[in-house]
């Protein structure tokens, strides 16, 4: 079993992830790249083994184990389903249907979705067979439609997924942090108002801007 990492560690490690990205992401323009960089960097973070005190080197070490970091968006073509973006780590199933998987819940309610432990939730899609750990689910909620039937709303554009492979990894205020760095990235790489109209049958989640 792996011990969770110290509180004070993750903030270490937040701080760092928040360094990097803003050191690494001014210049770059285009959503890919954004992401591309936005993946690695959270990923890398992640994996990292941290030590409680650097200068004893059999001290424990502690890591996130990530087995995937990414980006699904919703398929403009058939709104139904979500396929992956960008992403770091182990294969990605796609396309994924908005009726199945955490993702799918996560857009169905409008919600932001943790699962502690995924052998325990029965709407986890397990691409990784050896993933037994967390999953994070963040929206990226478009512009709100500037015309039409749904004026002034906003529409899930697509979601942030991280893989964790420790159970019960994240606590509140982490999730706080990784809220707070998506709400920065996360509209770079799903920018603007929704190209396509919501199946209400399939789609039901439609938020007043």
């Amino acid at each position: 079993m792996t011990p969770n990492m110290p509180q004070k560690l993750k903030r270490e490690m937040f701080d760092s992830i928040e360094l990097r990205l803003s050191s690494y992401m001014p210049g770059r323009i285009y959503p890919t790249e954004i992401a591309t960089t936005f993946n690695f960097i959270l990923y890398d973070e992640f994996k990292k083994k941290r030590r409680d005190d650097p200068w004893w080197k059999f001290w424990k070490r502690y890591s996130l184990k990530p087995t995937f970091v990414g980006q699904y968006m919703i398929d403009k073509s058939s709104p139904y389903q979500t396929r992956v973006y960008s992403h770091q780590g182990t294969e990605a199933c796609s396309p994924i249907e908005i009726k199945r998987g955490v993702i799918g819940r996560a857009i169905r309610t409008g919600q932001d979705q943790y699962v502690p432990d995924v052998t325990k939730d029965y709407d986890h899609v397990g691409c990784d067979p050896n993933m037994e750990g967390s999953e994070l689910v963040l929206i990226s909620w478009s512009n709100p439609y500037p015309s039409g039937p749904y004026t002034g709303k906003e529409i899930p554009l697509g979601v942030l997924d991280i893989d964790l492979n420790v159970k019960n990894v994240l606590i509140e205020e982490d999730i706080h942090r990784v809220r707070k760095i998506w709400d920065t990235y996360g509209k770079q790489i799903f920018p603007g108002s929704p190209k396509f109209l919501p199946k209400r049958s399939r789609f039901p989640v439609l938020q007043i801007a």
